[in-house]
């Protein structure tokens, strides 16, 4: 008999970096550590390159999977991918999700008892996960096209491994990449190479921007929502028509290769979990929620209709607009040296106000992106159906 995905999300609350009291519960009682994927979710810090909150977090996580697998801490990062953006500013919960993957007997008969779902349109369709480890990136690759190339592979990994081979059923792609360090930059000056950028920061010109960028120009390339052919080191963080709609990318100081984790809805898969996308055209488009809920598959649209146990996950990266001006008023959050923890506010207040959910992925803070259309943001939305 064929076997088919069947995916879960848990998503766990933390109460400081260091607390994985929950996460230890989960895989004592409820997921197998050997089908977990991946880890992502939210660690409260300072979000920039070198987050002392963040490396906390991640550390922490380790070592439970490294028990729980009987491993070393070192070897986890090569059996699950761990993606965490550091900052909970606002009403945002300090949290993890844990998605894990079983394979279980193939059920005809869920997709006969799909059949309404399939006449309808795409919604008897559920999730699917896919995770890859992408070769090392060199500090003078950061930002530049062999960063792009390298995203770019591991992102085709990550759909073959899910099972997945068209891009429009690709909702979700996540990958935490190296940003540069004062010891990275060093090195690469020591071989002879340059960087991208001396700035270690998040602004315009920051080596977390840069990453960030160029890996979601490698998943845009690999989606085939841009050419490849159009793509040089010139266009990162200049050539703001080149986009994808899926990617949420962010990097650290911490990490010295790209692990990507790519959601998608398949035919041949078991559970209740299906993700949705909606791109936001600004960073006040609360109508994109409803959106991505509805894309997902929740009858209705408007938060009086969605019922808030059926919404599992959300996930938005809050990009600064490129304009000094919003829907037609002046705004100086540009010139905020705090800007990016104002927009990761915005968004984790705009996704709790539309449906109450506090524990959600909210990532962000540069000032334009290639992650989601020109003055807009990527947004994705995970629910239960029946």
């Amino acid at each position: 008999m064929s076997r088919v995905q069947h995916v879960e999300v848990s998503v766990l609350p933390m109460e400081r970096p260091s607390d994985v009291s929950a996460l230890r519960v989960l895989l004592a009682e409820e997921v197998d550590a050997r089908d977990v994927i991946a880890v992502i979710g939210k660690s409260e810090g300072t979000g920039l390159g070198r987050d002392q909150g963040r490396e906390t977090a991640d550390a922490a996580i380790r070592d439970v999977f490294a028990r729980s697998l009987r491993i070393e801490p070192e070897a986890v990062a090569d059996r699950i991918c761990i993606v965490l953006s550091g900052g909970t500013p606002g009403v945002l919960t300090p949290h993890v999700a844990v998605v894990s993957r079983r394979w279980v007997p193939d059920d005809p008969t869920a997709g006969e008892g799909r059949e309404g779902e399939r006449q309808s349109g795409q919604n008897h369709k559920r999730l699917v996960a896919g995770a890859a480890h992408s070769r090392d990136i060199l500090p003078e690759d950061v930002g530049r096209m062999a960063h792009i190339r390298t995203v770019a592979d591991a992102v085709r990994q990550a759909m073959n491994d899910a099972g997945v081979s068209d891009p429009g059923d690709v909702h979700l792609v996540l990958v935490k990449a190296p940003s540069l360090t004062p010891e990275g930059i060093a090195a690469a000056r020591g071989r002879g190479r340059d960087t991208v950028t001396s700035d270690l920061g998040i602004g315009p010109e920051g080596a977390i921007c840069f990453s960030n960028d160029a890996s979601a120009l490698g998943v845009a390339a690999a989606l085939g929502e841009v050419d490849e052919a159009a793509l040089d080191d010139d266009v990162v963080r200049s050539d703001w028509s080149l986009y994808s709609e899926v990617a949420m990318t962010s990097s650290g100081g911490e990490k010295t290769h790209a692990e990507v984790l790519l959601l998608a809805n398949a035919e041949r898969a078991a559970g209740s979990l299906r993700i949705g996308h909606q791109p936001m055209t600004d960073i006040l488009d609360q109508a994109a929620v409803d959106g991505a809920l509805t894309n997902a598959g929740l009858p209705g649209s408007s938060p009086s209709a969605t019922s808030a146990d059926q919404v599992v996950y959300l996930l938005a990266k809050m990009i600064i607009p490129g304009s000094a001006r919003l829907r037609g008023g002046r705004i100086t959050l540009q010139d905020d040296p705090q800007g990016y923890h104002v927009a990761k506010a915005m968004g984790g207040y705009l996704l709790a106000a539309t449906t109450g959910h506090t524990m959600s992925f909210v990532s962000g803070g540069e000032r334009n992106s290639h992650q989601g259309p020109p003055e807009g943001n990527p947004l994705a939305a995970i629910v239960r159906l029946s």
